[in-house]
């Protein structure tokens, strides 16, 4: 699979991007009426009543075995979108959504059917872990300078021997070195190796030099508080290192919005979180600051199930010392790992797969 397309700074209201299963097309802009389908040879046509579109037409190559590329065109009654196929598609679904107002289509490649995880006969086989930051972000610092991107990757280490000696599975992790990488490119990893699940490994910070405990995240366009919105907000931040950073941190929360491939995940993304979250409360002993939703960017994107993992407050200093200590990073990786068995136990179950040990 190659890398996905659609960049961030593609301009508005055409973007697409490409998944294993399936291609996504947005247009963002409100219609005075429903769009209208028409087949063609090696393509669709998509009618657009009363959506303004003037210039040019805007048109995006795409070309990644399925879609191989996108025309918008404006006219005097509204836009039109011509869709034409690399090779035609097995099923499609065409739906519209608000806030901003969108229409969305999807194509879904032979014999993949609808998105939602791994094949029920195979159930749980690839796990990509994300250790948070590196390179030249070093993420959150402690008031005795650790670094979080020193502890993420060290944890993610852990958890990947315990999970492939425990679980039999494959685990990959979006960096084995000290190096940046930039937020989308994450899940983007995590897409090109067909993984299950996406989990991404950070340590908190808060303006509270009290604050303490572990929380788990999965991907919404609402926070489920104030602490929840300061924590993506801080996460987010590694945007703005990025080489093109001025394209990829306009309007953040509008990217998320329109890449909508987590809306398909949300409920496999919640029970993982519920899972993880529970076996790092009975793992560390700390007050439970449970599983939240917040709009945090690297979370975007991913085809499949994904949460965030926040093992704890670098700002405390007391919790600082406590990350700094072997036998407790590694009581941290057990819990995550812990978490991720018992969630790929229930879902082979649920889906039928026979577990491979």
């Amino acid at each position: 699979m190659s890398r996905p397309n659609g960049k961030d700074d593609q301009p508005e209201p055409l973007r697409y991007r490409s998944y294993p299963t399936y291609t996504r097309v947005v247009l963002e802009g409100e219609t005075t009426a429903e769009p209208r389908l028409v087949e063609t040879t090696g393509g669709v046509v998509v009618t657009l009543p009363g959506l303004s579109h003037r210039g040019p037409p805007s048109t995006r190559a795409v070309r990644d075995g399925l879609v191989g590329g996108l025309e918008l065109t404006g006219g005097r009654t509204g836009a039109t979108l011509r869709v034409t196929f690399d090779r035609a598609p097995a099923t499609r679904r065409v739906y519209r959504l608000d806030d901003p107002p969108r229409l969305v289509l999807d194509f879904y490649r032979g014999g993949a059917g609808t998105p939602g995880g791994a094949p029920a006969s195979e159930g749980l086989r690839v796990i990509v872990l994300d250790p948070g930051h590196g390179g030249h972000d070093p993420g959150a610092v402690g008031p005795t300078g650790l670094q979080e991107k020193e502890l993420t990757l060290d944890v993610a280490r852990r958890v990947a021997l315990l999970l492939q000696d425990d679980h039999g599975v494959r685990v990959v992790l979006t960096r084995t070195t000290d190096r940046f990488i930039p937020l989308r490119e994450r899940t983007a990893f995590a897409n090109r190796e067909r993984a299950d699940l996406f989990v991404s490994i950070h340590v908190n910070s808060a303006p509270s030099v009290t604050a303490t405990g572990a929380e788990t995240y999965f991907l919404s366009s609402e926070a489920t508080d104030n602490a929840a919105r300061q924590a993506a907000a801080a996460e987010n931040r590694a945007v703005a290192l990025e080489s093109n950073a001025k394209g990829a941190s306009r309007d953040l929360l509008r990217s998320i919005l329109w890449d909508l491939a987590q809306s398909d995940f949300q409920q496999e993304s919640s029970r993982m979180a519920e899972v993880v979250q529970n076996t790092l409360d009975r793992a560390l002993r700390l007050p439970s600051r449970g599983v939240k939703q917040a709009p945090f960017y690297v979370l975007g994107g991913a085809a499949m199930p994904a949460v965030l993992v926040e093992v704890g407050f670098i700002t405390n200093s007391a919790e600082e010392q406590r990350l700094r200590d072997d036998g407790y990073r590694d009581r941290i990786a057990r819990a995550i790992a812990a978490g991720l068995g018992e969630y790929k136990r229930s879902y082979d179950r649920r889906v039928g797969a026979v577990a491979r040990q």
